[in-house]
């Protein structure tokens, strides 16, 4: 067993390539110019634009990266020059120059003057990128620090700091968003130390090759911004009037407002309040053990903004992603695309087919189509990314691959106890069952 472990780590080792890997693109291109060398510049910011995909303004390149070397040098024809570590045997005349972008190396394979005022010239040219890991086509997502409208808050006897608290409902909203496999989650809480990063690959220190890191962070097309408006643990000392002694009550309260802004149009597609008000019986929940003695209130602080970052979380996904029917397994088991966290074992969900597009009179924007429901179901297996589901109403051969499924509210119902016997007299007394 141990040397299939240790076949696999190097294995994994040895092929870097399959995650990450800086690789040289060769482009040929043209250039034309004044002079020769303006003719190679052109060519060389040609063979850029054509590798990394930008634009490049007929100026100054738009790279801010150091060349191989600075100082235009001529040598001639059949010579060998050395380009920073990187050897290139041409055939004819070569340039050495400023190249602001990834230019490992050129060759020199054409060049004539057309007229007094125009080179042209041909190159071969090798362009260093790198090609990331892990990139995906999934909606990027980032979640924006969170703002506070306090220094500070209280948790019973926990005082936590505004950054702290911030801090922790942005990670827990990023791991709930990055669990339910729909969105590509973008990090935009530690930008220092990514432009920390960003200067070492800058410097001087850093090799053409590592520079092609450069130019490559994702933008998001949607951004998750908001507010924490409230957040408390609160206890309160009371008397008891049956038992004479005092007594406490707890309250838990957290209000979050945020907004979901499409990232490129600024647009704001989704905008809501969540707003979490809990009484003793329910705050007991937000810890394993309930101690009045001995409360861990850092739990409780815990607990309580992954609630709030799970209703966000229920809120997006519902809005961009439903929950839809993924297809029925030949045991007749439904199974819906989703799974994780999200989904528990015994979730109870609706099945909708869409009907007709319905549109705001006013702006002829769409509201969205009228759902009719067909069927319950309820889910008896969950996996990391699908979850199993058992028909408990309606008819099976009408339910198919794609039908949204919506929560299935489940109404609570007090048990009516038997009408009491007693009745009460004009003058405030009571008459029992045996006194009639």
């Amino acid at each position: 067993m141990k040397k299939i472990y240790m076949f696999f780590i190097v294995g994994v080792l040895a092929c870097p390539a399959a995650f990450s890997a800086t690789r040289t693109i060769v482009r040929e291109t043209k250039g034309y110019g004044i002079t020769r060398d303006e003719a190679i510049r052109k060519a060389l910011a040609e063979a850029v634009a054509q590798a990394r995909g930008v634009e490049i303004s007929s100026g100054r390149y738009e790279f801010g990266y150091r060349s191989a070397s600075a100082d235009i040098e001529r040598k001639k024809a059949g010579k060998k020059v050395e380009f920073d570590a990187v050897s290139v045997q041409t055939g004819g005349s070569v340039l050495k120059t400023e190249i602001e972008g990834l230019v490992k190396t050129y060759e020199v394979l054409n060049e004539k003057k057309i007229d007094d005022n125009t080179y042209e010239v041909t190159l071969k040219v090798w362009v260093y990128d790198y090609e990331a890991p892990g990139r995906t086509d999934r909606i990027k997502l980032a979640v924006m620090p969170i703002k506070t409208l306090r220094q500070r808050y209280q948790f019973g006897n926990f005082l936590v700091s505004a950054t702290d608290l911030s801090r922790k409902l942005a990670q827990k909203l990023s791991v709930g968003l990055t669990e339910t496999n729909k969105f590509a989650v973008l990090d935009r809480e530690y930008v220092s130390d990514f432009a920390r990063n960003r200067n070492i690959l800058v410097s001087d220190d850093s090799s053409l090759e590592e520079k092609a890191k450069l130019g490559k962070v994702l933008g998001a097309d949607y951004m998750i911004v908001g507010t924490i408006s409230e957040a408390r643990v609160r206890i309160k000392e009371k008397t008891s009037s049956a038992i004479g002694h005092p007594i406490r009550e707890y309250e838990a309260d957290f209000v979050f407002d945020y907004r979901l802004i499409v990232g490129p149009t600024r647009q704001v597609r989704l905008a809501d309040t969540v707003d979490i008000s809990l009484e003793t019986e329910d705050v007991k929940k937000l810890v394993k053990e309930w101690e009045p003695e001995d409360l861990d209130f850092r739990e409780m602080m815990d607990n309580l903004v992954a609630k709030a970052a799970n209703q966000v979380v229920e809120t997006i996904i519902d809005r961009l992603y439903p929950i839809r029917i993924a297809g029925i397994d030949e045991n007749g088991q439904i199974i819906i695309n989703q799974g994780g966290k999200r989904i528990s074992k015994g979730l109870v969900l609706d099945i909708f087919t869409e009907g007709r597009e319905i549109y705001d009179v006013d702006t002829k924007e769409t509201l969205g189509k009228t759902e009719i429901l067909i069927a319950t179901i309820r889910i008896d297996k969950v996996t990391p990314k699908i979850s199993y589901a058992k028909l408990i109403k309606g008819d099976l051969s009408k339910i198919s691959e794609g039908l949204i499924c919506r929560q299935k509210k489940i109404e609570e119902h007090t048990v009516e106890g038997f009408k009491s016997d007693i009745e009460r007299t004009p003058g405030g007394g009571v008459k029992l069952p045996f006194d009639r």
